[in-house]
């Protein structure tokens, strides 16, 4: 890691994904309680993130207009 970001092109890329990216799947992990899958495979897995992602998102627009 450390010779990956010497490069700057790269510490930009890595800035820009704990601004993005890190937040997200941190809240799904804390308000979601999204620890582990529960099914397998990548389709089932990846239905299962979608789905986790919309009820946090759901949850953001409840708080936000209410």
């Amino acid at each position: 890691m450390r010779h990956t970001l010497r490069n700057p092109d790269q510490m930009q890329r890595y800035k820009r994904r704990s601004a993005t990216v890190e937040p997200v799947i941190g809240q799904l992990k804390d308000r979601i309680g999204l620890r582990r899958f529960a099914r397998r495979g990548v389709t089932a897995v990846t239905a299962e993130l979608h789905l986790a992602a919309a009820a946090l998102n759901i949850t953001r627009l409840h708080h936000a207009t209410g």
